[in-house]
């Protein structure tokens, strides 16, 4: 799956091609003019840009001269999508920066298998990618499937991953691991102006016994809000300096969550088997849709919290109209694992819940 930016001034195209993109399983942004396009890219720095030449502003000729002069869109590929089909036409696009040159009259499904010709070689496993967990609805054990997750990733999978608690006022992860960190994401967003390279960002990890990394979030009540222009870099450099990087967000729909939607490979959305939750998992995929987030991208999963009374899995399908991942069933051993600040998955590794997390890792690595 790879992210999309469109760029048209004709509404119809948009929309064609949003659908389209979107069918394959891949995410897309849209644009009206080539200024508001370029301004879009980099911001997203999309994996592929279709563009088309004749639109208010700016030409697409002049937008991809101009893509081509910033360092971030310097080897992005920028398919013009255009009326004109002239060769003179293909050769100033070529000459401009385009890496492709279509003419509009091409079916949608040959248009598709063009760009994904054009894409990076996909991996078939999120190596190389990152991981959102959320939910809605407090209390249905996030932050738990973040730690133990990370664990099996680094265990089992052995990759080499890194936890970000994106939390603000206090999230959880480090006192579930058991390590007291002296530093955290809200410092080093706002005491680093400079590029956030790997070697910025690692002295404010913490390293788990086990190989995991953490970047924590500080149980204190003055910890600052992280600023939304900064995640994007932040995770950029994660992924690229990691196997796999899990993000324990609390809301990945708010201001401050909602811009790293397009850096995530995969979003985990848990919720409990009961009804508020069901309701809140509901309004949560009508949020991811609206933010043109593809149901590819997301896996649902349910953590049992209670001993009792749980709502069948099959009633939940049916409700949300569509798959459940994977069950995870209720541990009474969890509370005492989160109390101790050793995992599940290496105080009770021999418990269902224990072997269902350690599922959902392989799953995801398939």
């Amino acid at each position: 799956m790879a992210h999309i930016l469109i760029i048209d001034d004709d509404q119809d195209i948009l929309r064609l091609l949003e659908f389209a993109f979107k069918r394959s399983g891949h995410s897309v942004s849209i644009s009206a003019n080539g200024i508001d396009g370029l301004q879009l890219a980099e911001i997203e720095e999309p994996d592929l840009v279709v563009c088309d030449v004749m639109m208010p502003k700016m030409t697409g000729y002049d937008f991809c001269r101009q893509a081509r002069q910033k360092p971030a869109l310097k080897e992005i590929p920028i398919v013009i999508f255009s009326a004109r089909f002239q060769p003179i036409d293909r050769q100033t696009a070529l000459d401009a920066g385009a890496t492709e040159y279509l003419a509009k009259t091409v079916a949608p499904d040959v248009l598709i298998s063009h760009i994904e010709a054009l894409l990076p070689q996909s991996q078939t496993s999120v190596s190389g990618g990152a991981i959102g967990i959320f939910s809605l609805k407090g209390g249905t054990g996030v932050t738990s499937i973040a730690v133990n997750l990370a664990l099996a990733f680094t265990l089992a999978q052995k990759s080499n991953t890194v936890l970000a608690d994106l939390a603000t006022m206090g999230g959880h992860a480090a006192l579930m691991l058991g390590v007291r960190p002296t530093s955290s994401a809200a410092k080093l967003l706002s005491t680093n102006d400079h590029n956030l390279t790997l070697e910025v960002i690692q002295p404010y990890l913490v390293k788990h016994e086990t190989g995991v990394q953490l970047l924590a979030s500080l149980p204190a009540f003055n910890e600052q809000n992280l600023p939304s222009d900064r995640l994007l870099p932040l995770l950029k450099s994660l992924k690229s300096g990691f196997t796999c990087t899990i993000v324990d967000n609390p809301c990945l729909l708010d201001a401050q969550g909602s811009p790293i939607l397009k850096m995530l490979d995969k979003i985990i959305l848990v919720l409990s088997p009961d009804m508020p939750s069901i309701q809140s998992t509901v309004i949560a995929l009508q949020g991811l849709a609206r933010l043109n987030v593809p149901d590819s991208k997301i896996t649902l999963v349910i953590n049992q919290t209670t001993p009792h009374h749980a709502v069948p899995v099959q009633t939940i399908q049916k409700v949300l109209k569509r798959p459940i991942a994977l069950a995870i069933p209720y541990e009474p051993d969890m509370v005492k694992a989160v109390n101790n600040g050793k995992p599940l998955l290496l105080s009770s590794p021999q418990t269902q819940a224990a072997a269902a997390i350690a599922k959902l890792a392989s799953i995801l690595f398939q």
